[in-house]
């Protein structure tokens, strides 16, 4: 048996998608187990008849020609070439008709076994020699019919082929032609490559996503490819009577619908020792799939030269040779990619929950209406009587009578189109509602109280004695993007009415307000314009971005926060902590102006941020990146007292015309504060009494406080004044401040304790440092020098090494 290779074409894909097996061709592939059985049965019948008639032709007479050829069985292997993979054989050769010394008819099959996969295929070959006395040679032909499983899909082929042999060289032609389905899929893989969403839109009451998945498609595909090979070859040696050794070359030439064209050389060895045994070795090449080295080996029995011939009739004799062809079908393995878009809609969903929002769309001034988008209501209250948990009502305007108060019932959320709104979803964080940002907020002319577990966005809240928004006994709420107008109150109303633009009460869990406009216009005092109090629970608490616009002529603050406060006379309205209560404030970035006039007669009292801390609070603040300006009392109050302990961060502020402290603070009882001060420009009209920053600690209270790269100046007084009395300490690293005006003033009286690190400040005035009574006032002498400006001291002043205040 002479085995020839031929290449394939393979790729290799980088994607891992997930793999859609094909169903297609399952039947045939049963079916195709079968065929091979069908060569062997062939075979085996015409090995039988073959047998019997040649002995029934020897026993009628002894003294005719015997049969020249007679049939022959045998195995082979060849190794794996480009294009297959290795197999072993199983042939057989079947002389049909034959008449000595002129021309041979024959059967010749195969069945062949792929070992990797152990697949079965095979052919069968009808062959017809001449042999030509005056040439001294052979000429031939043959047709077959192929078939092959690759594992994946089954093939099928017809051959044809021409062929001369002689004794010095041979000629070779072979055509291969697929038949029936010669295009398999084998598998099938789908994954998107990325999905796009564009818009959002409302359908009923849910919002929707409109987007467009891109997908890829990638195939793979076995094809059976159509082509030709044609060799010639030449004897290089003898061996003994019946061996020889013959080298050959030759072109193959294969293409198929969406393959490469191939076209290849190929050089072979066969080596035959004797006419039972081959040995084979082939060299190929190509630039589709390079070089390749096929080795093989089959044996057979009995030979396949005729009985009695002798070394006279060499070329005669192999008129019984097995057919040299390729014996596998050529299969191109294709790999295809289809890129398409299909477009999708999908409901937005809430984080939360995993369920998509519902929407209680309300359109002002209409009339009926269920809610839907397509039909909204008339009136909030026809929303919220349907509204349920984690539904959200959303606000058109349209014509805007007013709506009077309401309760915003718990987890239910309250959005008008007039700001933008943006809704977190699982498919995008951030996504802009539709019709928002139409820059027309709805008017409320009552309070809002909020359940809890809410958000409130996009309102114009104006009441007279009202306060605009409500929250008491309450958690987790959101107050974003509102106008709030509140007490226009009239000269026959109460005195100290509260009508605060925003009143949180025993809020916990986490607060944001956030984005709005806080505006005060009546004539009475109220507590704050946004007011904060708990005395119980934890909260995170941030205020950040509002602006506030106050009354000059009130004493309001602009933002209060008392966490535990307990006013001296046990005032009713704070009333005090029972039990710890904790809080993270962050009030960032806020502009507050006209908190009070800091010219007025008496002195007004109202301040830009208030904080107010008692016993059992524990509290981290940080206050940054605010503009507070035109204040009656101080720019930011920060009081401690009880068993309060806090830790505080003031930065980046800018605070201006202000009246008492630009940052005032104190600590009484027992309270204890840690505190940083940096960063902050504090400049003013040189007020009488004012500072720029003042701490103030009596009783046992305890400060702990560093402060450092601020710009004072203008400021009246004292750039700073740190003044402990009693039993009180505080500890100060006061460094690379610029006081290009003012000076420092340290003040320790009665039992109390101060110790000072000063580092590199720039002071017009310098330090004025004093001492009385039983008091310590402790100074890291070494830094002293490291300072601009004169040192007057006042009492005893104890000189310490530079680190003894404990800071490094």
């Amino acid at each position: 048996m002479v085995c020839l290779s031929m290449p394939t074409k393979s790729s290799n894909g980088k994607l891992k998608p997930t793999v859609v097996p094909t169903k297609s061709n399952l039947n045939k592939a049963n079916m195709s187990r079968l065929t091979p059985l069908i060569y062997m049965d062939l075979l085996l019948v015409g090995i039988l008849s073959s047998f019997v008639a040649n002995q029934v032709a020897n026993a009628q007479t002894a003294t005719d020609t015997p049969s020249i050829f007679g049939t022959r069985l045998g195995v082979g292997y060849a190794t794996e070439g480009t294009g297959y993979d290795d197999f072993a054989s199983f042939f057989g050769f079947i002389p049909l008709l034959q008449s000595s010394g002129n021309s041979l008819t024959f059967l010749e099959g195969q069945l062949l076994l792929s070992t990797p996969n152990r697949t079965l295929g095979g052919n069968v070959l009808l062959g017809h020699r001449f042999y030509s006395a005056s040439n001294n040679r052979i000429f031939g032909g043959y047709i077959s019919y192929d078939n092959r499983n690759t594992g994946n899909a089954v093939f099928n082929q017809l051959g044809a082929g021409f062929e001369t042999l002689g004794e010095v060289w041979d000629f070779r032609a072979n055509a291969y032609i697929p038949v029936g389905d010669t295009r398999h899929l084998v598998e099938e893989s789908v994954f998107n490559v990325n999905s796009v969403l564009s818009d959002t839109f409302f359908a009923g009451n849910f919002l929707n996503f409109a987007g467009e998945t891109s997908r890829q498609i990638n195939r793979r595909v076995e094809v059976a490819m159509t082509g030709f090979d044609v060799e010639v070859g030449a004897t290089i040696a003898r061996l003994g009577e019946t061996g020889d050794i013959r080298g050959y070359a030759g072109l193959y030439y294969y293409n198929a619908l969406g393959s490469d064209e191939i076209l290849g050389w190929r050089t072979r060895l066969e080596v035959r020792p004797t006419d039972t045994l081959s040995l084979g070795l082939s060299v190929q090449d190509d630039a589709n799939f390079g070089s390749n080295v096929i080795l093989s080996v089959a044996a057979n029995s009995p030979g396949n030269r005729s009985r009695g011939s002798t070394s006279k009739n060499r070329v005669l004799a192999r008129m019984g040779e097995s057919v040299a062809r390729q014996a596998n079908i050529v299969v191109d393995k294709q790999f295809e990619s289809e890129l398409s878009k299909e477009s999708f809609t999908v409901l937005a969903t809430n984080p939360k929950t995993n369920e998509p929002y519902f929407f209680q769309h309300v359109k002002l001034g209409t009339f009926g209406g269920d809610g839907t988008f397509e039909r909204p209501f008339g009136t909030v209250q026809d929303a919220l009587n349907v509204a349920k948990s984690e539904n959200i009502v959303y606000l058109q305007p349209r014509k805007n009578p007013g709506i009077s108060s309401f309760t915003l019932p718990n987890r239910v959320t309250l959005l008008s189109t007039g700001p933008v709104q943006r809704l977190d979803t699982i498919q995008r964080l951030g996504a802009v509602l539709p019709l928002s940002g139409a820059g027309v907020l709805p008017k409320v002319t009552g309070s809002v109280a909020l359940a809890g577990n809410q958000t409130l966005s996009g309102l114009e809240i104006d009441t007279k004695s009202e306060r605009g928004i409500v929250g008491i006994n309450t958690s987790n709420l959101t107050i974003r993007d509102n106008v709030i107008t509140t007490g226009n109150l009239g000269p026959a109303k109460i005195k100290n009415s509260l009508s605060e633009g925003i009143y949180l009460e025993n809020v916990t869990g986490t607060v944001a307000i956030a984005n709005n406009v806080v505006k005060y216009t009546g004539s009475n005092t109220v507590l704050s314009h946004i007011f904060f109090r708990n005395n119980q629970g934890q909260v995170d608490l941030t205020i950040s971005n509002n602006t506030i616009v106050g009354n000059p002529l009130s004493n309001s603050d602009a933002i209060e926060v008392n966490i535990c406060r307990n006013i001296w006379g046990s005032d009713p309205f704070f009333s005090p902590c029972r039990e710890s209560s904790q809080a993270t404030v962050q009030i960032l970035n806020n502009t507050l102006t006209n908190i009070g006039n800091p010219n007025a007669v008496p002195r007004e009292t109202g301040d830009g941020i208030d904080i107010n801390l008692g016993s059992y609070g524990k509290t981290d603040f940080t206050i940054s990146g605010n503009t507070i300006q035109e204040v009656g009392d101080r720019g930011i109050g920060y009081g401690t007292s009880g068993t309060a302990q806090s830790t505080a961060t003031i930065s980046n502020n800018e605070i201006s015309n202000y009246y008492r402290d630009a940052i005032g603070m104190y600590a009484r009882d027992t309270a204890k504060v840690k505190m940083r001060i940096y960063n902050n420009k504090l400049s003013n009209n040189n007020f009488e009494d004012s500072t720029g920053f003042q701490s103030k600690t009596q009783q046992s209270g305890q400060l702990q406080v560093t402060m450092d790269s601020n710009n004072i100046e203008n400021v009246g007084t004292n750039a700073v004044e740190l003044i402990s009395r009693d039993n009180s300490q505080t500890l100060a690293n006061i460094q690379f401040n610029y006081v290009p005006t003012d000076g420092f003033k340290v003040e320790a009286s009665n039992q109390a304790k101060i110790c000072l690190q000063p580092r590199n400040n720039t002071s017009k005035l310098g330090f004025n440092l004093e001492q009385s009574d039983f008091s310590t006032l402790q100074v890291e002498s070494t830094l002293l020098e490291t300072n601009t400006g004169t040192i007057n001291q006042t009492g005893t002043i104890t000189n310490i090494p530079q680190g003894a205040c404990g800071f490094p």
